[in-house]
């Protein structure tokens, strides 16, 4: 075992030079070729613990670099997707959006013609039903009533009109608003009204 000597030099024998100048006590001598050993084997100790830590990074960084970089991958693949998805998303929501929009087009369209098959099958209705002594100046047709101005002859024909237009299924609530005589060229002629529900769309 090499002693290091931290006396002054005054206190070195003079009788013993390496002793003096290696600083080995004078009770253990080495050979200059065993302290050389031994320093070697000091060194090889003292590098043993980075050349163990080199050893270990060149082993196991790689392979945790590898990972690293297969993870930063799967998470742009992944954050790729969900952009994709979102975009898929909103591609979805203005689809139905428009969707919406065309079914209501469409339920308008629907409810406007059936409002103009009524008006067409009243029209028909009223032409059919009139009697021959009779005649209308004026018909008009709101979204839920019907309301009829003529002329007749005598209250027969009114009657016949009323008549036959409460037998239709599509009038409801047919009634007679006003009857009077009024006289066109020497002619008594009967003015009549008649006001009636229109049958409700489907």
């Amino acid at each position: 075992m090499i002693k290091i000597n931290l006396a002054s030099n005054a206190a070195i024998s003079a009788g013993s030079p390496i002793s003096a100048n290696l600083g080995i006590s004078s009770d253990t001598f080495l050979a200059p070729d065993e302290v050389r050993k031994e320093a070697l084997k000091r060194l090889i100790v003292i590098l043993m613990g980075p050349l163990g830590f080199f050893i270990y990074e060149n082993q196991n960084v790689p392979a945790k670099i590898a990972e690293l970089n297969a993870k930063q991958q799967m998470l742009a693949e992944l954050q790729n997707y969900n952009s994709r998805q979102a975009a898929s998303v909103a591609e979805i929501k203005k689809f139905k959006e428009d969707e919406a929009l065309i079914e209501a087009r469409i339920s308008a369209l629907e409810k406007i013609a059936k409002d103009r098959q009524r008006e067409i099958r009243v029209l028909d209705l009223l032409q059919t039903v009139i009697p021959e002594k009779a005649w209308l100046t004026r018909i008009q047709v709101n979204p839920d009533k019907v309301n009829v101005q003529g002329l007749a002859l005598s209250d027969f024909e009114v009657s016949q009109f009323l008549e036959a237009l409460t037998k239709s299924v599509f009038l409801m609530d047919v009634n007679l608003v006003s009857s009077s005589e009024i006289t066109q060229e020497g002619v008594v002629l009967k003015k009549f009204e008649i006001s009636c529900v229109l049958e409700r769309a489907e």
